[in-house]
């Protein structure tokens, strides 16, 4: 008699559908048919008729979730059908979970339950008009380790009876603590699976009756419920599993770092895709696939994959480049400063003269420009500028990057694995959406060019060439662990296969 044994996973699901935010969609069953998931554009999962649907802890049949749609952060345990790259199988039990459900407490910034929420082209939204204060949300995203999220849906909910916040605590005392800003009055109510009790940092969930006359900056004390999350609390046949674990970079510690409470490990062997290794930073969103040991929550990274498209910039600013707190402008290219940015002086305070600096960032699926950190780069020089993104138009010998335009005919032209190349080589290569590095090249302010450079394929476009995942050794092992985000569904899937 065959057993048939499930994987255990966990995943941040994030459609690619995005609605305008003055505009409420029309209900659509965005997952239909067999139930096909498009996952970081690697791994495929699918359900069946006998996949459980949960939202929130309450049992979902299939057709709600259709008209739902996408964009939850979701946990889920899949059939021993998924493959030894760990990117496709059957979903035996699906849970979508929100991460805060409540009022608005501010609309510029964005905060909801007095959390910082970063919400680009790519959150999916669903608001009959623009938000305002005290509108009632859930909201799905990723945690960054300053209570700030990174929205991946924001649903109208004006129905709430319950509140939720989930976060790291701190400032405990005897009857009350904060997460991120928002104070918490607690009395006897139960602290649920805490081993140790409430302590600074734990990663926990409150839920608390609606209030009438809460208020920014005041206590809130209808709590009903606190209890502590952990990010691998699975029930596993096996110390060590095959894994792919998202999230946002926690702790940085060497060339190692934290995302939640797993430690990442890395070797010489670790393989980045769509970001450089020195990108590695605390609140960068990434995509780690390896060995999960449960006993110690650590994984060996075999892969690490950026889950927004990372960019870096070295160039000259003027202080009327920069707005204080909000901006850098270069080239009529405006990074935005989010709630998971890197604190920078530059940024905070300004520049009293002119300077070169670096930014790292990400770009988001409309075009718009965050600031993840920024660096120093000393005096300006337009002799030595660089840059890492994805290639919006070309022109041979010109293609766009940035908002610059680059000149390849003196440049040294690397494609990795094949050494150098020509001019004529590179472009039968390239397309919109590869990603290159332009290094130590030249700005020409005359013909507006950047010229000169050492150029570098980083990647081609994923029409040319699908990321290929690294198959993990000892996959046969019963259990595994995922955080992903879902990119496609069924119609996007068929329809791109038929382009």
């Amino acid at each position: 008699m065959k057993i048939n044994f499930i994987k255990y996973f966990s995943l941040v699901a994030c459609c690619c559908s995005v609605f305008a935010e003055n505009i409420k969609p029309p209900v659509t069953k965005e997952i239909i048919g067999s139930g096909i998931f498009d996952v970081n554009h690697s791994r495929t999962f699918s359900m069946d008729s006998n996949t459980l649907i949960y939202l929130d802890g309450s049992l979902i049949d299939r057709t709600t979730f259709e008209i739902i749609g996408s964009g939850f952060k979701t946990a889920f345990t899949v059939l021993d059908d998924v493959n030894a790259n760990v990117n496709s199988g059957t979903v035996n039990a699906l849970e979508l979970i929100t991460n805060i459900q409540g009022p608005v407490t501010s609309v510029s910034p964005l905060m909801v339950l007095e959390q910082p929420i970063l919400m680009t082209s790519d959150t999916v939204k669903t608001f009959q008009n623009t938000m305002q204060v005290d509108d009632l949300i859930s909201l799905s995203g990723y945690l960054s380790k300053n209570n700030s999220l990174k929205a991946t849906k924001i649903v109208e909910n004006e129905s709430l009876n319950n509140w939720k916040i989930r976060g790291f605590a701190s400032d405990i005392n005897a009857n009350d603590f904060k997460i991120g800003s928002l104070k918490i009055n607690f009395g006897g109510e139960q602290i649920i699976n805490c081993s140790t009790g409430l302590d600074n940092g734990q990663h926990i969930e409150v839920v608390m009756a609606s209030d009438a006359n809460y208020q920014a900056g005041v206590a809130i004390d209808t709590i009903t419920s606190i209890k502590c999350l952990e990010l691998n609390q699975l029930s596993q046949q096996s110390t060590v599993l095959p894994s792919v674990i998202q999230g946002f970079v926690s702790q940085v510690q060497g060339q190692d770092y934290w995302i939640d409470d797993v430690f990442v490990y890395t070797t010489n062997d670790t393989v980045y895709e769509n970001g450089e290794k020195n990108f590695i930073d605390e609140a960068v969103n990434v995509e780690v696939q390896g060995i999960f040991n449960t006993q110690n929550s650590e994984i060996q990274a075999d892969v690490v994959r950026f889950l927004d498209t990372r960019v870096a910039i070295t160039f000259p600013v003027d202080p009327q480049d920069i707005i204080v707190g909000e901006s850098i402008t270069i080239h009529g290219l405006t990074f935005v400063k989010t709630p998971q940015t890197k604190a920078s002086s530059i940024l905070d305070n300004g520049i009293a003269t002119a300077m070169q600096i670096e930014i790292q960032g990400f770009i988001d699926s409309d075009g718009n420009a965050f600031i993840s950190k920024v660096l120093d780069k000393g005096v300006v020089n337009f002799n030595e500028v660089s840059f890492r993104g994805k290639i919006s138009s070309i022109n041979n010998p010109l293609f766009s990057l940035l908002n610059f335009q680059v000149d390849v005919t003196n440049s040294l032209i690397l494609d990795l694995g094949a050494g150098v190349i020509d001019v004529n080589t590179f472009f039968g290569l390239i397309d919109e959406g590869s990603q290159v590095e332009v290094k130590n090249a030249i700005y020409d302010m005359n013909l507006d060019k950047i010229t000169d450079g050492l150029i570098i394929i980083k990647s081609l476009s994923t029409k040319s060439q699908p990321v290929e995942t690294k198959e993990i050794i000892g996959s046969g092992i019963i259990g595994g662990f995922l955080t992903a985000t879902i990119t496609a569904t069924a119609d996007t899937l068929f329809e791109s296969g038929f382009e």
